[in-house]
């Protein structure tokens, strides 16, 4: 009877830490991928726009671990953004909590998780937080001109962001692949 408790735990431990080894991997991805967004040349600017790679990033882990998980996801990227950025601090986590796990509960409910379908979700995404983000610090703020900013910054990085979604996509992909295996 001893043994068996042993064993029971004992894969449990083994389980919990499997557990912790996947969320460390996304966290470091996301971590990573935030450092990498803010670097000011780290990628190249393209008509003024630099790309957003922290939201198609946890979008698609939402798309992978559902809709907890993708909140998870979306508020530990909106937070890093947020630390990164000279903007208000929770913004981004909060939009992305609300994003990343609606994207997590359409991946479970609705649609399949492919390479198509995660370009839209990041595609509906990147506008959603974009058209919410210039609303809020161009037109709420008053900006000079906020209709230049929307046409030179905006959406040029919306674009630059989703050319480079499918890589991020295979990266996510590749990496949940090799967690599942580990489990």
């Amino acid at each position: 009877m001893k043994t068996k408790d042993k064993l029971g735990a004992g894969h449990l431990i083994n389980r919990m830490g499997k557990r912790y080894l996947k969320w460390t991997a996304y966290g470091l991805v996301l971590l990573f991928i935030s450092i990498l967004q803010s670097l000011p040349r780290a990628l190249p600017e393209i008509v003024h726009a630099r790309p957003i790679l922290i939201i198609p990033v946890a979008v698609f882990i939402a798309m992978f671990e559902g809709p907890v998980g993708g909140a998870a996801a979306g508020i530990a990227g909106g937070i890093l953004w947020d630390l990164f950025s000279d903007r208000l601090f929770g913004l981004n986590a909060f939009l992305l909590l609300i994003i990343c796990c609606a994207c997590g509960l359409m991946s479970q409910l609705l649609i399949r998780n492919n390479l198509i379908s995660s370009m839209l979700m990041a595609a509906a995404s990147l506008f959603i937080h974009g058209f919410i983000d210039w609303c809020i610090y161009d037109l709420m703020l008053e900006n000079d001109q906020p209709l230049n900013v929307l046409l030179w910054y905006t959406i040029p990085g919306f674009l630059y962001s989703l050319i480079l979604s499918p890589v991020l996509y295979l990266l996510v992909y590749q990496m949940f692949k090799w967690l599942r295996n580990v489990e």
